[in-house]
């Protein structure tokens, strides 16, 4: 029987959808390749509202696109990876046209069936360049894998997602770096996964002091490790819900469904970490058989059902707004007495002085975790005493690199409630930031009384231990520096990616007690309402404004730190003041926005804003009727 002809091995194919992108082109292949414009005849292109172009034959049809040059058999290979050939689409030879003259090419063609489950909203051509991505990473962290894990382990792939979830970071990292520098080299990615070192438990037995500590530290890597497993999941199997825009932080909305379902199980989840000894430290354990534990948890706590609902619940109450909002969170169990606190203070973390040491920041990427020590940034390398932090939208803490979190202020709100309660850490203060338009002028604060209505909402307004009332977050001193500097507002700026030259102006507030269940939607809106309503300057940071007003900064220090000291109640002219300032500000939003359901948010919160005002101004205007009643009755006695 006669053999079947071999089929011509070709170096040019046609393209005509995602491929067509010189971009594209260079993230699959890792080469600039030469083109032409090129037309097929006999086929048509065919592209799903939702999905990827597809050609299929059509007589009497055309498609324009380009025909690619030097294709050779390793550039042929990462092309059929990337266009699952046998799956998705088929490679086929056809006869293309470049002016007069027609030869072969390769061309893609789609298999229809196949294609069917990709033809959904959410899923374009990023997700399609991820997956591809992903596969080659996999195998190199399945390599790894084998280098380190027991052979006792290989239970349905257990040994890759070990791998992948203590590589997180590193293997997330390398995903942006591929997209933003336009594809790395193989090499390149191997080499990074190949040296990334896998957390080891050993230096305990070196360092008896951390085992004093071990439990509590042990209880909080696991706690982050199966947070991370069930963030992947949502932003896996709920891509168009997850989906952020580019410039926006892209784990927040997974992460926030993730704090969600953890949150609504943590009595199961404590239950699954005591029966597996996942909450304590045990010698014989190793870090992969934490991980081990984590992984398992996390697959019984995740289920289709609920983590729907949960999908279902955000979709219903998202706001987006215009604004880029963050936040970052500041914990403690003894406070602000953490800075500069001694061996022991803290007896449950010792101040977070073994964070590193037990790889947390790693296992708390996606959550800005880090600790501030209120000096200069830690690294890894670094034992300090200080407080944990969470900021959100900070992927990559040296360099200041970082993206807003979201431009919704309920999801941020619920992401600051969620992450408390998950936690469950001492809650200590809160940072709101929000970026500013960078053609907005900053001015200078037309009365220091409107900062009063800022701390009504957010601040610490509470009888300290002789009874009298204070803000506590000035009068303790949280949030003042040197030479009585209050850091009440500062702008920053940032890059949101390492290869980036452009600034973004943030303004953050640091005033902020952050309060075990809080709604901090009123404060959030406040804040963006008054900022953009006002635009004051900040008090701190603004020698990057060019305006800066020593003497006026001074002079508001001074007031906030006599206000706080015996806080005095607030004029109601005042109140009528601010927030008619921040109705101006989210009015700016409306109309930038131009969404009925985001109008309709503001004014409801603009009159809970107005509530919270008037609630906590009774309440001073009380302590004020009643020390005077009492003044009064010791006078007639």
């Amino acid at each position: 029987m006669a053999l079947p002809p071999a089929q011509p091995v070709l170096n040019t194919l046609f393209v005509y959808g995602t491929l067509n992108d010189p971009y594209v082109r260079r993230l699959i292949t890792g080469e600039t390749l030469p083109v032409q414009d090129a037309i097929l005849y006999n086929y048509r292109r065919i592209h799903p509202k939702s999905g990827y172009p597809i050609a299929v034959p059509w007589s009497g049809s055309k498609i324009e696109g380009a025909v690619v040059y030097k294709i050779t058999p390793e550039i042929l290979k990462k092309l059929d990876d990337y266009e699952s050939e046998g799956t998705l689409f088929k490679r086929e030879i056809v006869t293309v046209h470049v002016g007069e003259e027609a030869f072969p090419a390769y061309v893609y063609t789609g298999i229809t069936d196949a294609l069917k489950p990709y033809f959904k909203k959410g899923v374009g051509m990023r997700d399609r360049i991820e997956a591809f991505i992903e596969k080659q990473v996999n195998t190199l962290l399945e390599a790894k894998a084998a280098t380190y894990m027991r052979k006792d382990v290989d239970h349905q792939g257990l040994p890759l997602q070990v791998t992948k979830e203590l590589l997180s970071e590193e293997t997330h990292s390398l995903m942006r770096d591929y997209f933003q520098e336009a594809g790395l080299p193989v090499f390149i990615i191997k080499h990074e996964l190949e040296n990334a070192d896998i957390p080891s438990l050993d230096w305990i037995k070196y360092t008896p002091k951390a085992a004093e500590y071990a439990d509590e530290y042990i209880k909080l890597a696991v706690k982050f490790m199966i947070f991370n497993q069930i963030e992947e999941r949502f932003r896996r199997e709920f891509c168009p819900y997850v989906k952020t825009a580019d410039e926006y932080y892209r784990h927040t909305i997974s992460a926030m469904m993730a704090l969600k379902l953890l949150v609504s199980n943590y009595r199961q989840l404590q239950l699954a970490m005591f029966e597996l000894s996942a909450d304590t430290y045990d010698p014989s354990f190793s870090y992969v058989d934490y991980t081990v534990a984590a992984i398992f948890i996390a697959n019984e706590l995740y289920t289709d059902t609920q983590a729907k609902q949960i999908a279902e619940w955000v979709r219903e109450n998202r706001r987006f707004g215009p604004t880029p909002l963050g936040a970052e969170l500041e914990f403690s169990n003894i406070g602000g007495r953490v800075i500069g606190s001694n061996e022991g203070d803290d007896p449950k973390f010792d101040g977070f002085y073994y964070f590193y040491d037990f790889d947390l920041m790693r296992r708390g990427w996606k959550l800005g975790a880090h600790v501030d020590d209120h000096g200069f940034l830690t690294t890894t390398h670094t034992r300090t005493r200080g407080f944990l932090e969470l900021a959100f939208g900070r992927y990559k803490l040296l360099g200041d690199v970082s993206k807003p979190a979201t431009q919704d202020p309920w999801i941020l709100s619920q992401m600051i409630e969620l992450a408390i309660r998950y936690l469950a850490i001492r809650p200590h203060s809160l940072h709101i930031s929000m970026q500013i338009p960078l053609d907005m002028p900053f001015r200078p604060l037309s009365d220091p009384d409107l900062l009063l209505c800022l701390l009504l909402l957010g601040g610490d307004l509470r009888h300290d231990e002789h009874g009298t009332l204070r803000e506590m977050r000035i009068f303790r001193k949280d949030i003042i520096r040197e030479a009585r500097n209050v850091h009440f507002s500062r702008l920053n700026r940032h890059h949101t990616t390492t290869s980036e030259t452009q600034w973004h102006s943030v303004v953050e507030y640091q005033f902020s007690r952050l309060f075990f269940d809080y709604d901090y939607q009123p404060l959030i809106m406040a804040v963006k309402g008054f900022q953009l309503g006002a635009n004051p300057l900040p008090l701190r940071g603004g020698k990057n404004c060019h305006t800066s007003e020593h003497d006026q900064t001074r002079a508001l220090e001074d007031f906030l730190i006599r206000w706080a000291e015996h806080p005095t109640p607030v004029s109601s002219a005042m109140l009528a003041r601010f927030i008619s300032i921040v109705e101006d500000g989210l009015t700016y939003e409306i109309q930038a926005t131009d969404s009925k359901k985001y109008a309709q948010y503001a004014q409801r919160t603009i009159g809970r804003i107005e509530e919270q005002l008037h609630q906590r101004n009774q309440l001073i205007q009380t302590y004020y009727a009643y020390n005077n009643s009492e003044t009064v009755s010791d006078q007639d006695h």
